[in-house]
């Protein structure tokens, strides 16, 4: 009987071993990632992360119908170059919004994109008169209050993975020239795929086509400080914020081809 309880206690013991090295493992990398594969997930429209800013007196009859043209506006003008804002509206029933796609996304993706992030949002935020809301591939963003061309320091999102394997030091080695050649694009965009030790990083930095190449710079310098907050960081990591997006995985995740 003693015997059979020890080698139960062997057993589970190696199991536990097994599972806290699956924990902790990195997710797996996807080197083989094709185009068509990529583009098929983006098509998905995957859902990242939202903010709904409080609304004191809610919402008027007037203002959700403002709402609700900007968001047809904008879903219909954003395909042309990726990126539309507009205001609608009087007063204090005047509501701003600007959406956004990856520079690297196609015109029907970006605008299907668009579209579930207004549907989404309506959702996440339904009595809000201001909100944020990101994908894998758009940004959406609304407010009561002009926004426009105006680098926000605030709210910034910082999400990695578990398996600690990049630290705030290697950064360094890649996302100045990568920041910076997102700053002097005219579509403040711009991606890197690199070569590491044990695996080939890709990177991804985008501010809205709205602000200033210097704004855009600034962003990226308060993102990059954002993330050195972290000192340690996974395969796979995001820094979003309502100016500027730096996106980091350890496989194929954007598009190459015009």
């Amino acid at each position: 009987m003693a015997t059979t309880l020890r080698s139960i206690v062997r057993r589970l013991s190696c199991l536990l071993i097994l599972l806290l090295g699956l924990l902790q493992s990195p997710p797996s990398v996807h080197p083989s990632m094709t185009e068509d594969r990529i583009e098929e997930g983006l098509r998905q429209n995957n859902y990242f992360n939202k903010i709904c800013f409080p609304s004191a007196d809610g919402l008027s009859p007037t203002y959700r119908q403002n709402m609700e043209e900007l968001f047809g506006y904008l879903v219909d003008s954003i395909p042309i170059m990726g990126f539309s804002n507009t205001s609608v509206g009087k007063s204090t029933d005047t509501i701003y919004g600007l959406a956004q796609c990856r520079g690297d996304i196609p015109g029907d993706i970006c605008r299907n994109c668009t579209a579930a992030a207004v549907e989404r949002v309506k959702i996440e935020c339904p009595s809000n008169s201001s909100a944020i809301i990101w994908f894998e591939a758009c940004f959406l963003r609304y407010s009561s209050k002009r926004f426009f061309g105006i680098f926000e320091r605030t709210f910034p999102i910082v999400w990695t993975d578990n398996s600690k394997i990049f630290t705030e030091s290697d950064g360094k080695e890649w996302v100045y020239p990568l920041v910076n050649e997102a700053a002097d694009n005219w579509k403040r965009f711009a991606i890197m795929i690199e070569p590491k030790g044990g695996y080939t990083s890709y990177s991804l930095a985008q501010c809205t086509t709205d602000l200033s190449s210097a704004d855009c710079s600034a962003c990226f310098q308060y993102a990059i400080k954002e993330i050195g907050k972290h000192h340690t960081l996974g395969l796979v990591w995001r820094f979003v914020c309502p100016s500027c997006i730096i996106l980091h995985y350890a496989w194929p995740f954007f598009l190459t081809s015009p």
